[in-house]
């Protein structure tokens, strides 16, 4: 069986015992991306410390492991004292992240390290949309949040008050069957800039794998590929790896991928070009699938339902192309070229 998971790093679950009402199933929940069992367990139980009682009513669904749920899985909710059915949500209907301050940041940015952005807010991306934002005729300034995952970046995002998400590597969004559930609820709810960077999506594996030498999607039957957060497991879909009867894990980071992979945990590592050259140096044994490389674009994207974040997309695409004709942009990326944040 196929199974791509969603990973996102939340505190692991001690089994509650006791008070719970567990007559029977009171509802029935499909998981949808961005869904944890506590966010679940808020939902419906109006608190997160109560999700054991979800994943006791579906371990034979969910596995050994609480914090790694399925998209679509298809959750018993049993019924509790006080237990709430709440209405039919879309994608995001749960409690943003909180921030610092009176009201969220403007630009949202997932926290950590990359070659594009820096966890001290620096790097060509914020370098090159502060500069389209300035020619565009924004005069405010580059505020950004950082959340530590990319579902609370996208959860803070729908807010009024936040503007725009970046970096996103575009989705192929014509091409339905291609996309993650992610991605394709990105295309259909948000509205993409023009592109920010390009960039080189790519697998990469360890130089003694017989991976090395792959060039058909049969080659990765029964192996597992780990995928940083940064990314989404398209590649691996559009090119029928996934189908080939492959497992992608999500992880944190690139680096928590490469740190996997050197240690046999994983068999191959999506991530960009970019990334492989700042964290996986030469003499470290992992090298690229040059069969599976693509190229693709870094974009911001505004929650399509929000007019002051599309008129701010707007405002950026007129400044991206100033920067293009004055030679601005070329300067930046020359900048930042070989010099990645660590």
């Amino acid at each position: 069986m196929i199974k791509s998971f969603v990973l996102y790093g939340v505190s692991t679950l001690s089994l509650l015992t006791g008070s719970a009402s567990l007559a029977g199933s009171c509802d029935t929940y499909s998981v949808a991306p961005g869904d944890t069992l506590r966010l679940i367990s808020e939902r419906y139980y109006g608190d997160r410390e109560f999700s054991p009682i979800i994943y006791n009513a579906n371990t034979d669904m969910v596995g050994e492991d609480p914090n790694t749920i399925e998209i679509g899985m298809q959750l018993e909710i049993p019924c509790r004292d006080g237990m709430r059915i709440p209405q039919a949500t879309a994608f995001l209907a749960i409690t943003p992240p909180e921030f610092d301050g009176d009201m969220p940041p403007r630009f949202m940015a997932k926290a950590g390290d990359t070659p594009f952005i820096g966890s001290d807010n620096s790097g060509v991306l914020p370098d090159i949309l502060a500069a389209a934002l300035r020619n565009g005729g924004f005069e405010g300034a580059l505020e950004i949040a950082r959340p530590e995952n990319v579902s609370d970046v996208l959860q803070a995002s729908v807010q009024p008050e936040a503007l725009l998400a970046f970096p996103w590597i575009m989705p192929q969004c014509e091409d339905a069957a291609s996309l993650s559930p992610q991605s394709a609820y990105i295309c259909e709810n948000y509205t993409f800039s023009d592109p920010l960077f390009e960039i080189t999506l790519g697998i990469f594996t360890r130089a003694d794998s017989p991976l090395v030498e792959a060039s058909t999607p049969a080659a990765f039957a029964g192996k597992t590929i780990c995928v940083p957060q940064f990314h989404t497991d398209d590649i691996l879909r559009n090119s029928g790896i996934l189908a080939a009867n492959a497992t992608a894990i999500f992880a944190n980071n690139f680096q928590s991928c490469l740190a996997g992979l050197e240690e046999s945990t994983f068999d191959a590592v999506v991530g960009d070009y970019q990334s492989f050259a700042s964290y996986a140096p030469a003499q470290s044994g992992i090298i690229d699938i040059s069969a599976f490389a693509q190229s693709s674009t870094l974009h911001a994207i505004a929650y399509s339902q929000n007019p002051a974040a599309t008129e701010m997309l707007g405002i950026v695409n007129v400044g991206l192309k100033k920067i293009l004709v004055s030679g601005e942009w070329f300067s930046l990326a020359t900048q930042h070229l070989g010099q990645p944040s660590n």
